[in-house]
């Protein structure tokens, strides 16, 4: 018969047995995906499973030794139900979605809107949030824990601590020939999925960039003059999680995800590479004359950005926004009456009807942004109306791990499908106008995805380690002017990214400044 008692009042050395034992159940994901999966890849399965147990006994040892350590009595509740709400919360992301909690990821979520936030509620992690996280939390907030007298329990904490973290540093010794080689090659893979560890320590560097002063502001065009008065329209379009990987454009051959726009005259880039791999990081990034190897938000809010030069010359400028984060303060400092800011309260389409109405009625030289609600995950299939439900059976769910992989593709290329129909219908708009203007459409994404490949969904990752789908985009341009496209189409498997959007644009609109890079000019 289960005796309530025992487990309401326990001694320390129990409690530190059943915390150790948890610890080591949520790291299931770092101990089988980044150490056993990496030995596999390399040496038999006898050779892995034997290594993976040693692994096993090291981590157990040294969380042994370590929690023994920082579970102090008048610390203990508090810090134990962090350690649990953090490494269990962190662990349902990492198994469901195949992110890493790095700095990046968390500085997501603390610009993550009510909407997107939503769209990852779903049973299976309620039921988790119930029994790996609530549950677990309110036994430690209620358990009586006995420590014994200080001395005694001063004497055995000593031992434990003494006696797991060196029996963890002999068997690392004696396996060093071999850890130390596996963790040099696959160090940033395995150390950013050890929990609670990595996203304490990723919080930690967010806090304090965040808590960083602000720089000096810096006008890197203040010398910006046009030398160009022929009359133009360019459209920026800024794609939301698309990866080059699934444009038919660019040899897809599953789908036609690109039905609408092939039978117009663009040009797709088929090398086409983000800043980032996550919003945040790619649309200040794309916009501001930094590149992506020097690249800091902190650096790029302290600086002129391309919309900013391109609107103090007079050049009527627009950002129109559906992206439900916003427009990462590139728009800031337009006029409202040129913004819009819908944040995925519908399809995008509104924003082309609001875009295609400023072409209608330009009369001078226009430039015109659109960001992209897209392809966004894990609802892909509420990215699209239904009458572009095209390609089926689909995904209608938030736990893609559920569906097939036929499923999760049939359902993103439909968002596909249906950006690319809304393309071909502002180029209709801009041919409309091209007997009074030069007009052009450049479309790229801010960053790519990933579809379920190793176990991987979404994006996000740290551009190291991220897949190609996270980083290879589509890129597609439009123009009326036929030597353009000429030269364009000569260039369309150049190795290109996000680096050329700022020169790029300036050369279109004939902007002349120190800021102008000409070998970052796509146009050119």
């Amino acid at each position: 018969m289960l005796n309530i008692d025992k487990i309401r009042h326990i001694s320390f050395v129990k409690f530190l047995i059943l915390f150790v034992a948890y610890m080591f159940f949520i790291n299931y994901i770092f101990l089988f995906k980044g150490v056993f999966l990496g030995f596999l890849s390399g040496d038999t399965l006898s050779f892995s499973i034997l290594l993976f147990a040693l692994l096993s006994i090291f981590f157990l040892l040294l969380f042994a030794g370590v929690f023994c350590i920082l579970l102090v009595p008048f610390l203990l509740k508090p810090l134990a139900i962090f350690l649990i709400a953090i490494s269990s919360i962190s662990a349902y992301f990492m198994q469901a979605y195949g992110v890493i909690i790095d700095k990046g990821m968390l500085l997501n979520v603390l610009h993550t809107d009510t909407r997107e936030a939503f769209s990852y509620f779903n049973a299976s992690l309620v039921l988790w949030l119930i029994f790996v996280t609530i549950l677990p939390c309110v036994y430690v907030a209620l358990v009586k824990i006995s420590y014994g007298s200080f001395k005694n329990a001063l004497r055995s904490r000593v031992k434990i601590a003494l006696s797991t973290l060196a029996s963890a540093a002999v068997i690392f010794a004696l396996m060093s020939k071999i850890f130390i080689p596996f963790f040099r090659e696959h160090n940033a893979s395995t150390i950013s999925v050890l929990l609670p560890y990595y996203p304490i320590y990723s919080g930690i560097r967010l806090a304090k960039s965040l808590a960083q002063k602000p720089l000096p502001f810096t006008y890197v065009a203040d010398d910006a003059t046009l030398t160009n008065d022929k009359k133009k329209i360019l459209v920026l379009i800024v794609g939301e999680t698309q990866r080059s990987k699934n444009y038919s454009l660019n040899g897809y051959a599953k789908n036609d995800t690109n039905k609408f726009t092939k039978q117009k005259d663009v040009v797709s880039f088929t090398n086409f590479y983000s800043c980032g791999t996550a919003t945040e990081t790619s649309v200040p990034c794309l916009f501001s004359d930094l590149k992506r190897e020097n690249f800091s938000n902190r650096e790029a809010k302290a600086r002129e950005n391309l919309v900013d030069i391109i609107n103090k010359l007079g050049i009527k400028t627009y950002f129109f926004g559906n992206n439900s984060g916003g427009c990462k303060g590139v728009c800031d400092n337009l006029d409202q009456n040129h913004t819009s800011e819908h944040r995925a309260a519908g399809f995008d389409e509104v924003i082309f009807d609001e875009a295609k109405k400023v072409i209608k009625d330009a009369n001078s030289t226009t430039f015109i942004v659109l960001h992209l609600q897209g392809s966004h995950g894990p609802i892909y299939y509420k990215g699209y109306p239904s009458k572009f439900k095209e390609f089926t059976p689909t995904c209608d769910t938030a736990e893609l791990n559920k569906c097939t992989p036929d499923e999760i593709a049939n359902t993103y290329d439909n968002t596909i499908l249906y950006e690319d129909y809304l393309q071909s219908e502002l180029i209709n708009a801009l041919e409309a106008r091209k007997d009074k203007f030069e007009v052009a459409m450049f479309f790229f994404s801010d960053h790519g995805e990933s579809l379920g490949e190793n176990g991987i969904y979404l994006h996000g990752l740290p551009y190291s380690i991220a897949p190609d789908e996270q980083k290879h985009i589509p890129a597609i341009i439009f123009s009326s002017d036929s030597e353009l496209l000429k030269r364009l189409k000569a260039r369309k498997d150049e190795s290109l990214s996000h680096d050329f959007v700022f020169s790029s644009v300036l050369g279109y609109f004939g902007v002349k400044t120190k800021a102008y890079e000409p070998e970052f000019d796509i146009f050119r």
